[in-house]
């Protein structure tokens, strides 16, 4: 067989890392592509952010289904800061009747001099360099040129890496901003980096602040909400990301007041969290009153706070019953049972909502 080994920290693996085993494996003719994850980064300015038993666990979950690609847990056998010539040797050990190559990037490997016993590393293992369509070569045919000189034995192959730009790096941003990350990798990574709070995941961090400073049935509705928002969410098209980070913080300053405490939750999300979402912060903002021109997430949380399951109030079911069906009509028809409830306690109803009724009574032509 022949199987081509990629080592690196895979924190975490993404569609990147992905895209380029399978395109090798077809390219070079492979008959696996073997994922090598470090155990500690080679590189010391490197710090790991999720440790070796998670990243392996989600490029197996990342894998599943693709038999042409595999991967190896030698260093985590080890448990110690490994080096890839001491991976390769261990590997054929292991499989010592296939033909093993080692695959390395076109920037890697002009840092080749620098990697660990680089020259047994070349003299004892045939490379696969990926390059990118359309990038200047020449520095690495020149070093090339001068290693097949040096090492007569050297043998290197060349394909193409298709562009897709995504680092790990970014995705590590991304989530501990509480940025969407749908389609950076598979969505199962995803629920285990929300499961396991990896990579300062913000879902499970505003879960936490809010259990921790509202009471216990404030945090019941909370549930609810954010249940109710992602699936409203989902069958309107709007991102369940940012409706699950919305709903979660909505009411997270509840005490603050009925119409104080949307605008003051906004503005903490962004001072505690480093949300600087737009849509996330107006949807938070406006939950309680709406506004003219509300965004879809707008609504979604709107009415998500209103109707989740623990809520009970007259003609509560009759709205249930539109939510999934017209997201404007239930949202007119709730405003307008909202207005009717609050001037009828002699309360004031507010200005801006009256203004988002009038214009929802506009587009619904009634």
């Amino acid at each position: 067989m022949k199987i081509a080994f990629i080592g690196g920290s895979f924190d975490p693996i993404h569609y990147g890392h992905l895209i380029l085993a399978d395109q090798l494996a077809c390219e070079a003719g492979l008959d696996k592509v073997v994922f090598v994850p470090n155990f500690i980064s080679p590189n010391a300015s490197h710090s790991m952010k999720a440790s070796a038993e998670h990243r392996y666990r989600l490029i197996e979950l990342a894998i599943a289904g693709n038999d042409r690609l595999g991967l190896s847990d030698i260093e985590l056998r080890k448990g110690e800061l490994c080096f890839m010539d001491e991976d390769m040797k261990a590997l054929r050990s292991e499989y010592p009747d296939d033909e093993l190559y080692v695959v390395c990037g076109q920037d890697a490997f002009l840092r080749i001099e620098k990697w660990h016993n680089y020259e047994s590393f070349l003299s004892e293992n045939k490379f696969l360099i990926g390059k990118r369509p359309g990038s200047d070569t020449r520095a690495m045919f020149a070093l090339l040129k001068e290693l097949l000189q040096r090492f007569r034995a050297l043998s290197v192959e060349f394909f193409d890496i298709g562009g897709m730009d995504i680092s790990s790096y970014v995705i590590q941003n991304k989530l501990k901003a509480g940025k969407s990350v749908r389609y950076l990798l598979p969505e199962p990574c995803i629920e285990y980096i929300k499961e396991h709070r990896l990579y300062g995941s913000l879902v499970p961090r505003l879960r936490e602040f809010v259990r921790a400073n509202v009471k216990p049935d404030r945090f019941r509705h909370t549930e609810g909400v954010v249940n109710t928002a992602v699936k409203l969410a989902v069958r309107y098209g709007a991102d369940p990301e940012k409706a699950e980070i919305a709903a979660w913080f909505h009411d997270a300053f509840r005490s603050a007041g009925n119409l104080e405490h949307g605008p003051l939750a906004a503005e903490k999300i962004q001072e505690l969290f480093g949300v600087d979402d737009p849509e996330i912060i107006e949807a938070i903002r406006n939950h309680t009153t709406g506004h003219p021109g509300m965004s879809l997430l707008d609504k979604v949380i709107y009415i998500a706070d209103s109707l989740e399951p623990s809520r009970d109030f007259p003609h509560v079911d009759e709205l249930r019953k539109i939510m999934y069906a017209d997201i404007d009509e239930c949202l007119y028809s709730l405003m307008l049972r909202t207005r009717e409830y609050v001037t009828g306690i002699g309360s004031s109803f507010s200005p801006v909502s009256d203004e988002a009724i009038n214009e929802l009574k506009e587009k619904l032509g009634r």
